[in-house]
């Protein structure tokens, strides 16, 4: 007899998490939605994560999956892709390897998309935590914008779609998003192996989905960790890690979301929004790169931008570096005379403000 297909597929990318990933594997085991496979992609982990998760596959019956790369990526994106490129659910939802979902997580997010016939439904609420085993529940806090309406439909026209994109409007982790699998295969959507590959990914779905529902569900429980890739980053200020960290999506993605954008007729009709687009995340990079180096002289930046893409800029090395660390000199001069007018009027304001 025929396996039932799942309704869920739920798809793990897993490196190096014992401490954390047996948290994942107990929310997901208990979901009241029964009929899901939760597919773990294990990144070439040198700790004990994937024997971990072996121990558990009779608590799944049958469900639960674990495939190893081959190398490892480092990083999710392609963990992720190898994920989806397996799965048989008629919905996908990503996991990162150290988090949690509520126990009707799946139950609630199938019952959305399929009463509204949704492509993706992305949750404006989730929660936060720290700490490990029962701590981890002890701490958590809501975080997200709540909605007023129960569900909120994004408009189906891209014109009228786009200036949430562009007003920040969306949350950009893939963890938020419950997706039609066929929706995502049909589209050829898949994640870049670049840093912050979530926002491109993010953008491509704003502008290829057909129906987008919003929806106040608090079913995640995100951990805040000391160690992630974004507080290292953070803590090394000036390091070359920590500025390819921001670059990345700006030198390898770049290219890719102006093709991909030159392949939408709205896009290429109107040009003022494809630039727009494209300025929208120059900028978000640069103004990071200004908070977190911008006490740092600019030729440090431009030194530091040198080397970590060196391989990967190839003759043009020197003009883009150059022309980033200018950016970020021009970004910190205007605040510095945006202070000073508003200090004239007798306005504080702080870096956020601007």
């Amino acid at each position: 007899m025929a396996k039932e297909m799942p309704l869920v597929s739920v798809i793990v990318p897993m490196y190096d998490c014992e401490k954390y990933i047996e948290t994942l594997l107990e929310s997901v085991s208990v979901q009241t939605l029964k009929n899901f496979e939760l597919i773990i992609v294990d990144d070439c982990s040198t700790d004990n994560s994937a024997a971990i998760v072996k121990n558990h596959l009779s608590e799944f019956d049958g469900r639960l999956k674990i495939v190893r790369m081959k190398e490892n990526s480092g990083g999710p994106s392609l963990p992720r892709n190898k994920g989806l490129e397996i799965s048989r659910g008629k919905y996908v939802f990503f996991m990162d390897n150290d988090d949690a979902i509520t126990n009707t997580a799946l139950e609630d997010l199938y019952n959305i998309a399929e009463k509204y016939d949704s492509d993706v439904v992305i949750c404006k609420r989730y929660m936060e935590s720290i700490g490990e085993g029962e701590d981890f529940f002890k701490n958590i806090l809501p975080m997200g914008s709540a909605q007023d309406a129960d569900f909120n439909k994004l408009p189906e026209d891209i014109a009228e779609r786009l200036p949430y994109w562009l007003e920040n409007f969306f949350l950009v982790y893939p963890w938020l998003k419950f997706i039609k699998r066929d929706f995502l295969i049909e589209n050829n959507i898949k994640f870049l192996p670049v840093v912050q590959e979530d926002s491109i990914w993010t953008f491509e779905l704003v502008c290829l989905a057909k129906k987008i529902i919003l929806a106040p569900n608090i079913c995640y429980i995100h951990r805040q960790r000391d160690d992630s890739l974004t507080f290292t980053a953070i803590r090394n200020t000036l390091s070359v890690k920590s500025m390819r960290r921001k670059m990345d999506r700006l030198v390898n993605g770049f290219k890719h979301i102006d093709n991909f954008m030159g392949k939408i007729p709205f896009f290429r009709n109107n040009l003022e929004k494809r630039y727009a687009v494209l300025d929208h995340i120059a900028m978000q990079n640069l103004s990071w790169i200004y908070r977190v180096h911008g006490n740092y002289p600019v030729h440090s930046i431009y030194i530091n931008l040198k080397e970590a893409f060196k391989s990967e800029m190839g003759d043009n090395d020197v003009l883009i570096s150059y022309l980033a660390a200018n950016t970020v000199a021009m970004i910190t001069l205007l605040k510095t005379m945006r202070k000073m007018l508003d200090e004239a009027r007798g306005v504080k304001t702080s870096d956020e403000d601007i």
